[in-house]
């Protein structure tokens, strides 16, 4: 008698599909961890950006636009929702052909400073005004934020 035993090695699709579902789930959590990292890292570069050119408006009121006292004036960024801009003189103009304005969208933009300017006295660069409490500026994306704190000299902190 010859008896064939059959000895087949391998998966079973039911197996097989287990396999696959379990890959899926890995991979699809993966892809939401990275797209918070993605997102996280974004927002602060904005930060980074905005707090940059909070210290580049500060060093020219300090300084002068051309680097000499004689062009020495207050210099400020006026905050709107999604946009900032640099302006220079001791109060902000929406008119004013020389204004730089800044466009954070998608990003949302807020801030605690009265009227929403953050002037910067010429001479010295401490902050015009400063009022304790009311001296943040927050940038948002998708629940993802970062908030900076200005003092009254001037100096910058992230959370």
């Amino acid at each position: 008698m010859n008896r064939s035993s059959k000895n087949e090695s391998g998966f079973t699709l039911i197996e097989f599909l287990v396999v696959i579902a379990i890959s899926a789930i890995l991979l699809a959590l993966l892809t939401l961890n990275l797209g918070k990292v993605q997102e996280t890292s974004s927002v602060t570069s904005s930060a980074d950006t905005l707090m940059n050119d909070i210290k580049s408006q500060q060093i020219m009121a300090m300084a002068g636009d051309k680097g000499s006292a004689s062009s020495q004036q207050p210099q400020g960024l006026h905050i709107q929702s999604n946009s900032y801009v640099l302006y220079a003189g001791s109060s902000y103009n929406s008119g004013d052909t020389n204004n730089f304005t800044i466009n954070i969208s998608p990003y949302t933009i807020s801030t605690t400073f009265p009227s929403s300017n953050l002037l910067f006295q010429k001479g010295d660069g401490m902050v015009s005004g400063f009022t304790a409490g009311s001296n943040t500026i927050t940038i948002t994306r998708y629940g993802s934020s970062k908030t900076i704190t200005v003092d009254k000299y001037g100096a910058l902190s992230v959370n």
